[in-house]
């Protein structure tokens, strides 16, 4: 309507300006006449003919002056119809947009009062335009002077901004249920550029509101968790520190009793072995008593010094103070050497050795691979009944080279076959056990093979007995494979 009201006046201007522009026209038409052409054709062709040319003149101009009038005046007012026609179409659209919104549309005039209510403000507040067309505005707004306040507010900004967007407050429904808006408002200006009233928009965003409400509140409650979880490591983290502190002081311990043992007690077993020894040599006349206990003496004294040894390995391992010094092995020769010095103990059992010529090097280290093997064949001597054989056997193929030793005691339970290489684990671990042993043996074995890149493993054989087995890789040339 808008568009409407404006082309009307300058119709009106147009037709004004004709009005006197005609008559002027004519007469200036009529004048230039006069003054040229028609003393010309007065002297030419004489008074009668003159008289007809001036009738045919005027009654011709006249006319054609009017019409040419009346066309334009024409073509104005269908120019006038298109656009008031295309008006009526924008407002229709815009009337259409506003009633299907689904944001609640609101005309305001300048007293605060509504005149026109969309389909988007039923739904929001739950009036018809019947009913709420024509009330004040302040009626949406919570009761109280400050109501009052936030209006004269909203208009006084909007009439000087010319708008107001996103602004934030809170409305009652018909229900009397509070609902929290986004209000976005334009002034509206008239003809003579006034304002004549505002356009309100409210948009719900109640739950986008309670929402927002329960992230803030969701993320305060994980600060505060990351706040307690925080001390709560920082209280693990000291409690750690002194469980550090603690196991040093422990390791200390540990390492002065393997000084201890090392010092302490290695080199009185050295002298009590010598000493057994060279009563055993240089004493003639033993009583019987004393010739049974010389044997079993020297017997624990050679037990005694092998639990040393074996708890001063297990230090040096768990310390990482072991040192692996390979080197290419012929693996026949050296269970020979093994054989052969503990053969004195077992004068009671044959140890069936391997006879496989051609085999190849292996790479690890001597000293270590001695001590495996001997721990090996005295753990088979232990479980084997008196006057059974101990069997070894060699196999190998293009990677390594499998050790086993073969005893005839009663085979090792299933739970066990895993257990069996940890740290003081025994089979047996009642007071009465059959065989004497602290558990420390086949832990060092496991730990000597892991440390230069070999396995070690138990398993029962079918016939009879337990077959501990170590592999040992091959050497090639210069490089380990």
């Amino acid at each position: 309507m808008d568009s409407t009201k404006t082309i009307a006046p300058s119709l009106q201007q147009r037709i004004a300006t004709l009005r006197w522009a005609i008559p002027l026209g004519f007469s200036l038409v009529a004048i230039l006449y006069q003054i040229g052409p028609a003393k010309w054709v007065h002297d030419a062709v004489g008074e009668e003919i003159h008289y007809v040319v001036e009738i045919l003149f005027f009654a011709t101009a006249g006319p054609l002056l009017a019409y040419r009038t009346l066309s334009i005046i024409s073509r104005w007012l269908d120019e006038k119809d298109l656009a008031e026609s295309k008006a009526r179409m924008s407002d229709r659209r815009l009337a259409s947009i506003t009633t299907a919104s689904a944001d609640a549309i609101l005309g305001i005039d300048q007293n605060g009062r509504v005149q026109s209510w969309n389909r988007g403000a039923e739904f929001l507040f739950g009036y018809s335009e019947k009913e709420f067309v024509g009330r004040s505005l302040l009626e949406l707004f919570a009761s109280g002077e400050s109501a009052i306040v936030e209006l004269h507010w909203l208009q006084n900004t909007v009439r000087q901004g010319g708008y107001l967007r996103g602004h934030e407050t809170t409305c009652v429904d018909r229900q009397g249920l509070e609902k929290i808006v986004e209000l976005t408002a334009t002034d509206l200006l008239g003809l003579d550029g006034e304002s004549v009233g505002i356009s309100v928009i409210m948009r719900d965003i109640t739950v986008r509101k309670k929402r927002d409400q329960e992230i803030r509140e969701l993320n305060a409650s994980l600060n505060q968790q990351v706040v307690d979880r925080t001390l709560e490591l920082a209280e693990k983290l000291n409690e750690l520190e002194h469980a550090n502190q603690e196991l040093y002081k422990l390791d200390q311990v540990r390492s002065e009793f393997v000084s201890l043992v090392s010092h302490q007690i290695r080199a009185p077993l050295t002298n009590m072995h010598g000493a057994v020894d060279r009563m055993r040599l240089d004493c003639e006349d033993l009583n019987p008593s004393c010739t049974r206990m010389i044997p079993i003496l020297n017997q624990q004294i050679i037990r005694l010094d092998r639990l040393v040894a074996q708890v001063l390995n297990a230090a040096r391992i768990e310390a990482k103070e072991i040192t692996i010094r390979a080197e290419p092995i012929s693996v026949i020769p050296l269970v020979a050497q093994v054989a052969e010095e503990n053969r004195e103990r077992f004068s009671d059992r044959d140890i069936n050795l391997p006879t496989k010529p051609g085999l190849p090097l292996v790479y690890a280290d001597r000293l270590h691979v001695t001590e495996v093997l001997a721990n090996l064949l005295d753990n088979a001597d232990k479980y084997s009944p008196p006057g059974t054989a101990v069997q070894f056997d060699i196999r190998a193929d293009q990677r390594e080279v499998v050790l086993s030793i073969k005893d005839s005691g009663p085979g090792i339970a299933a739970d066990d076959l895993e257990k069996i290489f940890e740290k003081f684990y025994r089979t047996d671990s009642s007071d009465s056990q059959a065989v004497y042993g602290y558990g420390l043996g086949l832990y060092l074995c496991r730990s000597l093979m892991e440390a230069q890149g070999g396995r070690i493993w138990v398993e029962n054989d079918p016939g009879g007995g337990a077959i501990f087995s170590i592999s040992l890789p091959i050497w090639y040339g210069d490089h380990e494979q």
